[in-house]
């Protein structure tokens, strides 16, 4: 699961670990008595066993209540619009799908340099980051890219080594003192599996640090090249606002990492509907097992005071969430208006114009109006 912690302008930190849910089954050790969580179809709550805290049996939570996938090769009868998004809302994840693949089709890989550098004592989980990438390059060919994307791959053993190859890169020019990261992401040879981005201020060269333990061989967010496409969309979007934006203004959290979950999600899984779809209910699947976002809760989350000015503003909420939530509207946005609308906000933004003047000069609505439509859609969804 990916978890921001810093950002400014110039650079981003940010710590992916295990999902929430990974490691949860029946008799497994837990830390809270009473904290519930949800693995699969189940919502499990850490028990008293003894002397140990461990998760019950778990009860089966509601499933989505619309079937996605017998849409596929369909379309609403009308063009789709914020307007009519109700009672079209099903053919969502397809129209997504299908538009982000139809524009991967279009486009080769921008000219991009790729460094992949891998640790003395390292054996990295995914052999072949290139794929991944080059299929966001190709989604947003028609978008200035980074001139480089540095993935350290690196375990315990090689911390020092991955230590001197960030202060190499990125230096002094990250924005925060960057000197501790690399150990922060792997702090012992059991707890080592994470993984970090950051962006040298002058060269605007992205980095991602990304650790190797055999703790994270069969997780698919280390093995399926979803976590690379990510980081890389990161830099995509950087790239469109880098040393431009005002200092008043900041995209919204969950357009950022909810917009690099859908990009990674659809640009990795560009082939097949069915494999996109499996791992949208992977990101959702929180969701759509409680009651607690209706549309009130959506809205304050999704629409708050000084909305595109401050990621603050999500200090309060599970950090998972600008992530879920954030990909179900990002996908929203897309099935709409394709996928150079993301990318789009985040250009005008660095132009100096605000969230929603971006995003009314993308769609031709407003967001206040937008975002009823959303908040009741997803609401109906989730809640």
């Amino acid at each position: 699961m990916k978890r921001l912690l810093v950002l400014s302008l110039s650079a981003v930190l940010l710590f992916v670990g295990l999902p929430a849910n990974a490691a949860i089954k029946a008799g497994s050790s837990c830390t809270a008595a009473g904290i519930k969580k949800i693995a699969g179809n189940k919502e499990f709550t850490c028990k008293k066993s003894g002397s140990k805290l461990v998760w019950n049996k778990g009860v089966v939570v509601k499933s989505q209540s619309v079937s996605f996938s017998d849409f596929k090769n369909s379309k609403p009868k009308d063009e789709l619009t914020f307007s009519n998004l109700g009672k079209n809302y099903a053919y969502v994840p397809y129209l997504a799908w299908a538009k982000s693949s139809e524009k991967i089709a279009k486009f080769q890989p921008t000219n991009l340099k790729l460094t992949a550098l891998i640790g003395p004592n390292t054996d990295p989980i995914n052999k072949n980051p290139s794929a991944a990438v080059n299929l966001v390059s190709r989604m947003y060919g028609d978008f200035t890219q980074a001139s480089e994307f540095v993935l350290i791959y690196y375990n315990f053993d090689d911390i020092a080594w991955a230590e001197k190859l960030v202060e190499q890169y990125i230096g002094k020019n990250g924005g925060y003192d960057t000197s501790g990261d690399v150990k922060k992401l792997c702090p012992s040879r059991d707890n080592c599996n994470s993984a970090g981005a950051l962006t040298n201020s002058v060269t605007g060269i992205g980095l991602t640090m990304v650790t190797a333990s055999d703790q994270n061989r069969s997780n698919p967010i280390f093995n399926s090249g979803t976590l690379e496409a990510h980081e890389y969309s990161h830099t995509i979007q950087k790239k469109q606002y880098f040393g431009r934006m005002p200092q008043n203004l900041a995209p919204p959290q969950w357009l950022v990492e909810g917009g690099a979950e859908f990009i990674q999600t659809a640009s990795v899984h560009n082939e097949s509907f069915n494999k996109y779809l499996l791992d949208r209910n992977k990101v959702t699947e929180y969701l759509y097992g409680f009651k607690y976002f209706n549309n009130s809760r959506l809205d304050a989350f999704l629409n708050p005071t000084k909305l595109g000015t401050d990621w603050d503003l999500w200090k309060g909420y599970d950090g998972f969430r600008v992530y879920d939530i954030g990909f179900m509207v990002s996908e929203i946005m897309v099935a709409i208006k394709g996928p150079n609308s993301i990318m789009e906000i985040f250009k005008l933004m660095g132009d100096g114009v605000t969230f929603k003047e971006s995003f009314s000069k993308v769609f031709g609505v407003q967001w206040d109006s937008a975002i009823s439509a959303i908040t009741k859609v997803l609401a109906e969804q989730i809640a």
